[in-house]
C-alpha cells in the first residue's frame, strides 16, 4: 500500500465511523513516519492560527511554543510556502534564537514540517519531530508531503458538510487561542494597527515580561492591561 492508502486505513482503524480528530491524525502520522512527535496547524482569519491538534504533549509544548515566540516551522512554512527541515535544532539559532533552545528544552532535537495545500487552497501546516538529530531522507519528505495533502483533503471534504463555526466541534479540535484572539483584536484597536502587529505586540509584551501569552491576553480581554502606542 502507499502511504496515502496506509493513512487512510490507520484513520479508519482508529475512529471506525465516526469523524477523526485533529489528534488522532496526528497519532497516524507517528505510526506512519520514524518520528517522535506530529501536530497539525490550521490557519484562521487573518493569517493567524487557529483550530490545532498534536499526537501528545510533547507535540503540543512545541507548538505552544511557537505560537508565544513567533518563530518556528510553521511560522517558516508560511512565509517560504515550502517544507522546512532542520536536522539538528542546534544549527538553527540564527534562524530561530529563542524556539530552537526552548524546543529543545522540552527534548526535541529535529524538526520539520509541510504546507497543507490543496491546490490554491492554502490550509495550514503539518509538523513532525524527532527526539534525536537526523537527516530526513527524500522518501521520508516526500511521504510527508503525501500525508499532508491527504490531511489537507480530508480537512475540506470535512469543511463541505459542517458549517465553517462548527468545523472545530467536528474535528475534535477546540482553539486553545481564543483569548488571543480577543486580545489581538482589543490591541490593535487600542494601537490602530493591523491584527499581525498587534499580535507582535502581544508576543513581545508576553516575552519581556517572562510569562505565558495567554496569561498576558486574559488581562487584556479583562480590561486589566491596555496597549499604548508608539
Amino acid at each position: 500500500m502507499t502511504v496515502a492508502e496506509r493513512f487512510v486505513t490507520g484513520v479508519l482503524a482508529r475512529t471506525g465511523d465516526r469523524a477523526p480528530t485533529l489528534d488522532i491524525i496526528c497519532r497516524v502520522c507517528c505510526d506512519l513516519l520514524p518520528v517522535s512527535i506530529a501536530s497539525v496547524v490550521l490557519m484562521g482569519e487573518h493569517e493567524v492560527e487557529g483550530i490545532t491538534g498534536a499526537s501528545d504533549a510533547l507535540a503540543a509544548g512545541v507548538q505552544n511554543e511557537e505560537f508565544t515566540l513567533g518563530e518556528g516551522p510553521v511560522t517558516d512554512v508560511r512565509r517560504r510556502g515550502r517544507p522546512v527541515v532542520v536536522s539538528n535544532l542546534r544549527d538553527a539559532t540564527s534562524d530561530w534564537p529563542q524556539f530552537g533552545p526552548a524546543v529543545e528544552r522540552l527534548g526535541l532535537r529535529a524538526l520539520y514540517a509541510v504546507p497543507l495545500r490543496i491546490g490554491s487552497v492554502d490550509l495550514g501546516v503539518l509538523v513532525l519531530g524527532c527526539v534525536a538529530p537526523r537527516a530526513v531522507p527524500r522518501q521520508e519528505l516526500a511521504d510527508s508531503l503525501l500525508l499532508g495533502d491527504q490531511i489537507g483533503r480530508l480537512v475540506l471534504d470535512l469543511q463541505a458538510v459542517v458549517a465553517s463555526d462548527s468545523l472545530a466541534w467536528a474535528l475534535g479540535a477546540s482553539d486553545p487561542r481564543t483569548v488571543v484572539h480577543q486580545a489581538t483584536g482589543m490591541v490593535a484597536a487600542q494601537l490602530n494597527v493591523g491584527v499581525a502587529e498587534a499580535l507582535v505586540r502581544l508576543r513581545a509584551n508576553a516575552f519581556a515580561t517572562d510569562r505565558p501569552i495567554d496569561r498576558v491576553a486574559n488581562e487584556v480581554v479583562a480590561g486589566l492591561r491596555r496597549f499604548e502606542g508608539p
